[in-house]
């Protein structure tokens, strides 16, 4: 097992392996996001993610985690799959490949950030995790380390890792709703009249059809309906088969842990739409949505995406909501705000580092082109705050 010291109150480094040799409570109580559940990440893990994880130590207590994954082809794509798009195959040919890479962050998630205070995860302390990230990424033959989803507001990783070498490129924006609203009436009545008119219309259209929106946390009898919506829904939107393991729902719910629940819509006993559901640290990620090709981008996606999840928030005492990169348009108008975050990449073999040093600015330009067309649109429709 791999030490590092550090200088920073005699606190140690190492590396841990998977979530299960560290106890629940002692993880969750480092939880930040609702993906940094430990349930989330044994699931995971038990479906065949490869956990290279380092744990920050005060003494014999675990302080921090900076999760990472070693990332061959994932849910959501590859860093190589992502930034070579449709020549990644003549890419790999020719050498200049990023496959397979060191991804430092929750497994299936679009977020970064590791768990534990700010306060401990200091430049020097980050500087040390890199180092052992790096060492474990050689050892591997990985072609590439990278943070895929830091926030821009990440100054310290950001400065850490720049001074590590890591080339940084805009890699989009999330839309987040501060909860602030004391009822989801108050929530309704907060919007502009055109979204209000949206928002009562969705709702008289769910309760029409005899809809029932619930919020399941013991969800062990739905496991296979999850699976097989979900698996389905993926072929529609992305015309292949997703590489999710056919446990993961099942390894999910065995968990039976708190702060994980799946937002389900029913027709009688059809599923018609689902969302996996985490909250931590007041916060709350969706992740692993699904509709039915009935009510795909319809009025109850629209229900589900946003008024639901604010409504059950006020009743959890969540300040905040991660609704993710999609559909950001009626986030926005729906209350969200829009976060940049940034991807910080290093090569490890020669021809990666090459290769990354032409694909990082020509990424870079493309995603904030791309970005400043989003908001121009935004602002001309009076949506962007």
């Amino acid at each position: 097992m791999t030490t590092g010291a550090t200088a920073a109150r005699a606190r140690t480094i190492r590396m841990i392996g998977g979530a299960r040799y560290i106890a629940r409570a002692d993880w969750d109580a480092l939880a930040r996001r609702g993906y940094h559940r430990h349930a989330w990440f044994v699931a995971a893990e038990s479906s065949g993610a490869e956990p290279r994880h380092v744990g920050v130590y005060d003494g014999a207590s675990l302080v921090a985690i900076i999760p990472a994954y070693i990332e061959r082809e994932t849910l959501h794509g590859d860093l190589h799959a992502r930034w070579y798009g449709p020549t990644h195959r003549v890419a790999s040919a020719l050498g200049g490949g990023l496959r397979p890479s060191l991804a430092i962050g929750a497994p299936m998630s679009t977020g970064s950030d590791p768990l534990g205070a700010d306060s401990v995860l200091t430049e020097d302390i980050l500087d040390d995790a890199m180092q052992l990230l790096e060492g474990e990424a050689r050892a591997e033959r990985l072609k590439a380390i990278v943070w895929p989803f830091i926030g821009e507001d990440a100054v310290v990783i950001r400065a850490a890792a720049k001074r590590r070498g890591y080339r940084e490129s805009f890699a989009n924006a999330e839309a987040v709703l501060d909860v602030t609203w004391s009822s989801a009436e108050e929530y309704l009545a907060s919007r502009t009249k055109n979204v209000r008119r949206t928002l009562r219309n969705e709702l008289a259209w769910v309760h029409d059809q005899g809809i029932r929106v619930s919020w399941e946390s013991d969800f062990r009898t739905h496991a296979n309906a999850f699976d097989a919506l979900y698996r389905g829904a993926y072929v529609s939107r992305n015309k292949r088969i997703t590489t999710l393991a056919p446990q993961f729902f099942a390894q999910l719910a065995a968990q039976q842990s708190p702060g994980v629940r799946v937002q389900c819509a029913w027709r009688g006993s059809t599923l018609l739409e689902m969302c996996v559901a985490l909250d931590a640290g007041a916060e709350l990620d969706l992740s692993l949505s699904a509709q039915s090709e009935e009510t795909r981008n319809g009025l109850l996606y629209q229900h589900c995406l946003c008024y639901d999840p604010v409504r059950v928030a006020i009743e959890s005492d969540i300040r905040r909501i991660h609704l993710g990169p999609s559909a950001l348009y009626p986030k926005v108008v729906r209350g969200a705000r829009l976060q940049s975050r940034l991807t910080l990449v290093r090569g490890i073999t020669t021809a990666a580092r090459a290769a990354l040093g032409v694909l990082a600015p020509v990424t870079d330009m493309r995603n904030r082109a791309k970005q400043r067309r989003l908001l121009g649109t935004l602002t001309a429709a009076n949506a962007a705050p």
